[in-house]
């Protein structure tokens, strides 16, 4: 996968309608991370990450861009860490994978959800040395007219 492609797959998940999302910046890297409901991805792309799709599961997906010199942009190796908290104040971990398609590389995480709820999401990541961190909230809502034929 592409830088383009990369940030193409992340723009589409911005896309979405009440997304959360965000963007820590330092000089030189970018920390952009989103959440979702798993049911706002199609069935393809949910088979390709190896994610599943149901009204009670999340998707953290996390992108670390460092700005070229001449304007390019490419994605970079870290480590990241991450987790939600929700209403109740109950923090919970959120595993991280480090997907590699072509040059880029981004994170992926799933996580439970109890609708409906709003989260706070907590993410770290060190990358070329640097420590950054990110914080934002997303409501979830129980589902609306997605049945499970819907989500094969």
């Amino acid at each position: 996968m592409t830088i383009r492609r990369a940030l193409l797959l992340l723009a589409a998940v911005l896309a979405t309608q009440a997304q959360a999302n965000d963007r820590y910046s330092t000089r030189d890297i970018e920390l952009y991370s989103v959440a979702l409901p798993t049911t706002e991805l199609t069935a393809e792309a949910a088979k390709n990450y190896n994610v599943e799709r149901s009204p009670t599961r999340g998707l953290l997906t996390v992108t670390l861009v460092k700005k070229g010199k001449s304007g390019g942009n490419e994605t970079v190796v870290g480590q990241v860490y991450a987790g939600a908290i929700n209403l109740n104040n109950n923090l919970s971990n959120i595993p991280i994978r480090e997907v590699h398609e072509g040059g880029s590389v981004y994170y992926l995480g799933e996580f439970q959800v109890a609708t409906p709820d709003t989260l706070r999401f907590l993410v770290n990541a060190n990358v070329l040395g640097k420590v950054m961190k990110s914080e934002f909230a997303r409501e979830f809502h129980g589902p609306r007219d997605v049945s499970a034929q819907q989500l094969k």
